[in-house]
C-alpha cells in the first residue's frame, strides 16, 4: 500500500493543473525541529524560499494550535479562516515586502490523532493517522500539515531534526549530519530532488548500513535483529540493480526500510515504513519489498497526475509482483488470480476506468487501480513486443523524472519507441470502464477419440 495522502489533500482549496505545477519552481523549505514525544509536541523553524510567481501575497495551510508568526522584517501573517476537515486546519495568508523572496516563518505546537480504520474494509486491518508525535514514535507527512502548505506544487527541503537521546529520525534525501548527544540526538536530511512532500518518522531504532552500488542500504530495526537486517540490506541491494538495469538510474543516495510502531507498508521517496508483523514475514522480501523500492521510479520521483489518474501503482505492480511471479515460472496463475478478483469484485456498478483511480480504498478500487491496470500494462507489452516496451519505460523515466506525469505521457513514451499509433488502445483501457465479455455460441459436443 502506498502512501495514503491523496484522500486528504483533496480538501485544499489552493489546487492548480499538472501543468502549472510543473511549470513552476519549486518552493524551498530549510527547516529546523525540535520533537517533543513525550508531550506530542513540536517547535519549527522554516526558512521558506518562494517563486516570483507566487509572490507578493501567498495563502498557505497549517495544522491547527501551531500558531505561525515571522522575525523577518516587514512580513506580515493574517488568519484567514479555520477549515472543519478531516484534519483541524488553518488557513493564513503571508504578505512579503517588494523584492522580498526568502522569510522565516516560527511555530509549534501538539499534533496527535489516533489511528483509526482506513477505508470501507476494516477488517483488513488497515489504518491510518493523519499525523502522530508520541512516546511510541513520530510519523509526520503533508496529511499532518506539520509545514505550511502552498498548493500542490513541488518542493526541495534540508531539514534539520533534534530528537531525544536514544531516538533516530528518517526522512527523505542523505543524510548529511548524525550527532549523538547527552541531552538530544541532531540530524541533518538533505532533498535537492524535488518532492510532493516531506516526511518525519522518528523514534528508538538500532540502525544498519551497506552500500548498495551508488547509493546506500540502510534499516532501522526498533528490535535489533543483525540477521534480520542482512537479509533486507542484501535484497536492497539486488533489487535496486535489478531495476537499474531495467528502467534507469535509482533516484536516489539511499533506501532504507524503517519499522513503525503499526502495521503499515507505505512506500515514501527512498524509504520504506513498515510494520513490525509485516516485516518479519518472509515473503515480504520477495512481495512487497521489491515492489516498495521500485516506487522510487514509479511514483516517488515520476509523480502521478492524480488529476488523470493514478498509473503508478499497476505499473509497479506488474514489475515487481508480477515480474518476480514470472522469474518463478507461476505468472499465468497470478494473472488468473488478478482476473478472477476482477470478476469478484468489480460487479455492477463497481467499475470504473483507470483515469478515475486515485489510491485504494475498497477492494473494488484496489482491483481496478492495481489489477486492471496491471493487465493493461501486459497486453501493451505484448502488443509491442518486450524491446519497445522497455525502451518506452526508460524514455518515459528520463523525461518525467522529478515531473508529473500521466497516461498521456506514458502513451507518448511509447509510441515514440516503438513507431506505433496507441490512442485506441489507451483509449478504450485508460478512460472507459469494463472487460471483455467473452460469450459462447453455436457450441458443439464432440466425443472424443481415442
Amino acid at each position: 500500500m502506498k502512501r495514503l495522502i491523496f484522500a486528504i489533500s483533496v480538501v485544499l482549496t489552493l489546487a492548480s493543473t499538472s501543468t502549472s505545477v510543473n511549470a513552476q519552481e519549486p518552493v524551498r523549505h530549510d527547516l529546523r525541529v525540535t520533537l517533543y514525544p513525550e508531550e506530542q509536541r513540536l517547535t519549527v523553524k522554516d526558512t521558506l524560499t518562494v517563486p516570483e510567481d507566487l509572490l507578493p501575497d501567498l495563502p498557505f495551510l497549517l495544522h491547527r494550535g501551531l500558531e505561525p508568526s515571522s522575525p523577518t522584517p516587514g512580513v506580515r501573517i493574517v488568519r484567514v479562516t479555520g477549515k472543519p476537515e478531516t484534519i483541524p486546519l488553518e488557513s493564513f495568508r503571508v504578505t512579503l515586502p517588494p523584492g522580498k523572496k526568502t522569510f522565516v516563518l516560527e511555530y509549534g505546537g501538539n499534533i496527535y490523532h489516533p489511528l483509526a480504520p482506513y477505508g470501507k474494509e476494516h477488517a483488513r486491518g488497515f489504518k491510518q493517522t493523519a499525523g502522530m508525535i508520541s512516546r511510541e514514535g513520530v510519523y509526520l507527512a503533508r496529511s499532518s500539515f506539520w509545514y505550511p502548505i502552498f498548493g500542490e506544487g513541488l518542493l526541495i527541503f534540508t531539514l534539520q531534526v533534534e530528537v531525544p537521546p536514544g531516538w533516530n529520525a528518517i526522512s527523505q534525501g542523505d543524510r548529511t549530519l548524525y550527532a549523538r548527544g547527552v541531552d538530544t540526538t541532531s540530524l541533518r536530511w538533505e532533498s535537492p530532488e524535488p518532492q510532493e512532500e516531506i516526511f518525519i518518522v522518528a523514534g528508538k531504532f538500532t540502525q544498519y548500513r551497506q552500500p548498495a552500488g551508488r547509493a546506500e542500504a540502510m534499516v532501522f530495526l526498533r528490535t535489533p535483529d543483525r540477521d534480520l537486517a542482512k537479509r533486507y540490506l542484501d535484497a536492497t541491494a539486488r533489487y535496486i540493480a535489478l531495476y537499474e538495469k531495467l528502467i534507469g538510474p535509482y533516484p536516489y543516495g539511499k533506501f532504507a526500510l524503517v519499522e513503525n510502531f503499526w502495521e503499515t507498508g507505505f512506500g515514501m521517496p527512498s524509504f520504506t515504513l513498515l510494520g513490525p508483523k509485516v516485516i518479519r514475514f518472509p515473503f515480504i522480501l520477495h512481495s512487497s519489498y521489491p515492489h516498495e523500492i521500485l516506487h522510487n521510479w514509479w511514483g516517488n520521483s515520476v509523480f502521478p497526475d492524480y488529476t488523470k489518474g493514478n498509473w503508478a501503482e499497476g505499473l509497479t505492480a506488474y514489475l515487481s509482483d508480477h515480474l518476480i511471479k514470472g522469474e518463478r515460472g507461476s505468472a499465468v496463475e497470478y494473472r488468473q488470480a488478478t482476473l478472477q478478483k476482477y470478476a469478484d469484485y468489480v460487479l455492477s456498478g463497481r467499475d470504473f476506468p483507470l483515469a478515475q483511480f486515485r489510491s485504494r480504498h475498497s477492494s473494488p478500487s484496489e482491483t481496478v487501480g492495481y489489477g486492471k491496470s496491471l493487465m493493461f500494462f501486459h497486453m501493451l507489452r505484448m502488443r509491442l513486443g518486450d524491446e519497445a516496451f522497455v525502451k518506452g519505460l526508460r524514455d518515459f523515466y528520463q523525461e518525467n523524472r522529478f515531473r508529473f506525469a500521466s497516461f498521456d505521457d506514458l502513451r507518448s513514451s511509447f509510441e515514440g519507441t516503438s513507431g506505433k499509433d496507441l490512442r485506441s488502445e489507451f483509449n478504450q483501457w485508460v478512460t472507459q470502464p469494463g472487460a471483455p465479455k467473452i460469450k459462447v455460441s453455436r457450441a458443439k459436443v464432440e466425443p472424443e477419440g481415442d
